[in-house]
């Protein structure tokens, strides 16, 4: 057995299985693995026939042996016994010959007193925000919990600090997009204007920052108030030049993530604003060290993205539309264009967003609307905002929650907040009116207020910032309605997931990584079986994948199950049979990621396995 650990896990399992026992001539033994010792074992059952003089053996009691013209035939009869005795067994969890053990399971999970496995308490429970300050090239860490400022840190280059300067002036890094990775650790695009752009990565945790100057402890801030020199926080793990100068980086996401790159892999997509040059494209950064793994070209402003739960990189184009690229391949699909015509209004789109079904949701800025597009469906549909007026537009920001519901701010006084179901989607035509709900917090606020910025906390908390000058963050609890302000933001002027709620939401965490490997030419997949505890708003998602070499997974059509909606045991043998497009060969690839919920109740996996059968044929 080839057991292979990512190194650190937060919500997720992947399980590579190499599954088989080959058919052969039944007078000669037939062999399974023994999975733990790794020999060989005798696997034959005392059903034994006599036909004339010979004596024939079945393995299989899913199958009848029978005498025909003084020899054995095995016709197999898979209702005789159903899965169960004819089925062998790959298993792993709580009283499974392979339990989840301490020792054997990465960072970030544990194992329960019964032997299931479940997310580090402490992992689930840091909820951070990430909030750029434009104006001074800094980015803040608040806690949601406590609703504090906890840190703040110089991103950038020394060159482009520009003190009090914003949003979009020559020679500043002006920090904006901001993403969070499977392990919690935060990106930001410094845009670069008429000067180099780069991204800085800034760890969650203390066990993950770099004693560079080797005194032995972590040199950090600590507070609002303590914010060390440029390029001497060891929090802030690398800045890295991305691009040529002027390449303008204003897109950000991070991938659903890899084996070698379990927390994923950061996107950069540049907006270059000189005339008549060609643009920058997509990089891909390594986030281990920041170094450049590929460039991809693309054509397009690419000014905003997110990742759908299919692992698609969807690239936002300004008052354009959007692009699908598969970020295993590179490969860049054709732009999908607004829909002008069923908006009535030319243009304008901000913020961009996604859903768990995988609608890719665009604030519209001044077209007062959100609109939605379903790549399944290939269709558009239009959010009109409740509140309408000539100088009433839709905020810069858009996010979505646990429960599907879509939030947009408007940029009303006091300022308040758009929402409505994504479920309410209509293919080609309006959101009908009674699904859209304005909500104005209970706050009064003294300052002009920019809506820009809009996320979810871990408790399903509502954060509202920006782009006006020394103007506070708005915390909405969306059920009493109330909100409280909280001072300390210096104009903060992004449109990305600053809270990572969306990325957890749609891709999970990080993976456990298994990988068992055996001979065997064309095994019958039978069923997958589970024993988990699932808490609303939570789920566990399984994919597999299938292989007859075991590679190459990445090309293959996957069989997506989402628990707790699908009922253990799941019958793949007739749903295999329903995709004729998948072809099941002699390797299997199970990806089981849990999603904890926002009320912070997080899913058990006590036990998962995988059943098939071997070929039968004649004696």
């Amino acid at each position: 057995m080839v057991l292979q650990l990512s190194p650190r896990l937060s919500v997720s399992l992947w399980i590579l299985v190499a599954l088989a026992a080959c058919s052969g001539p039944m007078e000669l033994p037939v062999e399974m693995l023994d999975w733990d010792a790794g020999r060989p074992v005798d696997a034959r059952q005392d059903t034994r026939l006599r036909c004339g003089e010979t004596l024939c053996e079945d393995s299989d009691p899913c199958t009848i042996s029978q005498c025909v013209s003084g020899a054995c035939v095995h016709s197999p009869v898979l209702t005789v016994c159903s899965c169960g005795p004819g089925c062998i067994e790959y298993a792993r969890g709580a009283e499974t010959e392979r339990p989840f053990e301490p020792d054997t399971i990465p960072d970030g999970t544990r194992v329960t007193p019964e032997g299931g496995l479940v997310l580090e308490r402490s992992l689930v429970d840091s909820d951070y925000l990430w909030v750029p300050n434009v104006a001074e090239s800094t980015v803040s860490k608040w806690d949601a919990r406590t609703q504090r400022e906890i840190a703040r840190y110089r991103v950038g280059l020394a060159s482009g600090e520009c003190r009090g300067q914003c949003c979009h002036t020559t020679g500043c890094n002006m920090p904006s997009r901001v993403v969070v990775d499977g392990s919690g650790d935060a990106y930001v695009a410094n845009r670069g204007f008429s000067m180099q752009g780069t991204v800085s990565k800034i760890a969650a945790e203390r066990t993950e920052c770099v004693d560079r100057n080797g005194n032995g402890m972590i040199d950090t801030s600590t507070s609002a108030d303590n914010v060390l020199p440029l390029g001497t926080d060891e929090c802030v793990v690398w800045t890295v030049p991305v691009g040529p100068v002027d390449a303008v980086l204003r897109s950000l996401a991070i991938d659903r993530g890899s084996e070698d790159f379990p927390q994923g892999t950061v996107w950069v997509g540049a907006c270059r604003a000189t005339a008549g040059t060609r643009n920058a494209g997509l990089v891909q950064l390594d986030p281990r060290r920041g170094s450049v793994m590929r460039t991809v070209p693309f054509d397009a402003c690419a000014y905003g993205s997110v990742v759908t739960p299919d692992g698609t990189l969807w690239q936002h184009t300004i008052n354009t539309g959007i692009t699908p690229v598969n970020p295993i391949s590179g490969e860049v699909g054709a732009m999908v264009f607004l829909p002008d015509r069923l908006r009535g209004c030319v243009g304008n789109s901000y913020g961009i967003t996604a859903d768990r079904r995988g609608r890719i949701w665009l604030s519209g800025s001044a077209c007062a609307d959100v609109v939605g597009y379903d790549p399944a469906m290939r269709a558009w549909t239009r959010a009109v905002s409740p509140v309408q007026g000539r100088t009433i537009n839709v905020g810069l920001g858009i996010t979505t929650d646990s429960s599907g519901v879509v939030w947009s701010p408007i940029n009303t006084t006091p300022p308040s907040l758009m929402r409505f179901h994504s479920d309410r989607f209509v293919a080609n035509g309006p959101i009908p009116a009674d699904a859209m709900e304005q909500i104005t917090p209970r706050a009064a606020l003294s300052v002009p207020f920019a809506p820009s910025a809009v996320g979810i906390d871990r408790a399903g908390m509502v954060w509202l910032a920006s782009a006006s000058l020394n103007t506070p963050l708005i915390r909405l609890d969306p059920v009493a309605r109330t909100a409280s302000l909280h001072d300390g933001p210096n104009r903060v002027y992004t449109y990305s997931d600053f809270t990572g709620g969306v990325r957890r939401l749609l891709l999970g965490g990080q993976p456990l990584v298994e990988t068992v490997l055996a001979g065997c030419e064309n095994p019958q997949w039978a069923e997958v079986q589970w024993t988990a505890e699932i808490p609303e708003d939570s789920r566990i998602s399984v994919r597999l994948a299938f292989s007859q070499n075991g590679s190459s997974y990445a090309t293959q059509d996957v069989l997506t199950l989402e628990l707790p909606t699908a009922a253990s045991p799941v019958d793949l043998t007739a749903l295999l049979r329903a995709r004729p497009s998948i072809r099941a060969g002699r390797y299997a690839r199970m990806t089981l990621q849990m999603y904890a919920s926002s009320e912070l109740q997080v899913p058990t996996l006590h036990r998962v396995a995988l059943a098939w059968r071997c070929p039968v044929g004649p004696g």
